[in-house]
């Protein structure tokens, strides 16, 4: 889900400047898109029908006899990836494009009443799982984490969000602190962002994820345990420029 928010300053940009842009997302995060207000396909769309389609890499065998351009958006990066995106579309199109989108539409004053999270708290939000790359996350890395979660845990003022899926919930053989409020399984996309929106909940700890971004979107500060990838040349270059989306941004602290 993730890797959807890397091109919605992109979409932006081609808005801004006057393009007519239809966007296809994954059923999950359909209605997050169309609360910002873009045209989002109800269905699998006829390539042939635009003059140009964007889309990640790995599309390729879909994409490869129509008019595209793909990118790789974790690959050989030398800048944050939404600035990198931004970057390289403008050189192509020999115009600036460089758009931030407000995610003001995702204020609900009652979202922590929706979600039954106690209203008189500082909410820390904590994920131990990543879907993308699960292989990475061990044991000793989600220790890492609960260590990070220490100084807030015995705290009065703060309630620990733990977040998640249903199917990671089942998945995971750990019994968490009853300290802790139990999400998982309990959210969408809409209310991740909501929820993170308010101004009770201060910190994100977990893995380099979805709701990392979100966190940073919205300026808000995340204690991350980067899960690192196959090679040490890729561990180091997404470790400085994956965390972030924008070179502004300086969000995430690495534990």
């Amino acid at each position: 889900m993730g890797d959807h928010l890397f091109f919605i300053p992109l979409i932006r940009s081609f808005i801004d400047s006057g393009y007519h842009v239809e966007v296809g997302v994954s059923p999950l995060m359909a209605d997050f898109f169309k609360r910002l207000g873009f045209s989002v396909l109800s269905s699998s769309p006829s390539y042939n029908d635009y003059d140009l389609t964007i889309s990640r890499f790995e599309l390729i065998p879909q994409l490869s006899q129509f008019k595209s351009l793909l990118v790789h958006v974790s690959q050989n990066l030398t800048m944050p990836i939404c600035n990198q995106l931004l970057h390289t579309f403008s050189a192509h199109f020999q115009r600036t494009f460089d758009s931030r989108t407000s995610y003001d539409v995702f204020t609900n004053s009652k979202i922590l009443k929706t979600l039954e999270l106690p209203e008189d708290k500082r909410l820390i939000l904590f994920n131990p799982y990543c879907d993308s790359s699960s292989y990475l996350i061990n044991k000793t890395k989600v220790d890492q984490l609960l260590k990070a979660l220490e100084p807030f845990a015995g705290e009065p003022g703060y309630t620990i969000v733990l977040m998640g899926t249903q199917k990671e919930k089942e998945k995971d053989p750990a019994h968490y602190s009853d300290r802790y409020f139990d999400l998982r399984g309990k959210t969408d996309v809409v209310d991740i962002f909501e929820l993170v929106n308010d101004p009770r909940v201060e910190l994100y700890v977990g893995f380099d994820a979805f709701i990392m971004h979100v966190f940073s979107l919205f300026g808000k500060r995340s204690l991350v345990k980067f899960r690192g990838r196959l090679t040490k040349r890729q561990t180091k270059m997404l470790s400085k420029y994956h965390v972030n989306l924008f070179s502004d941004h300086h969000f995430v602290t690495l534990i």
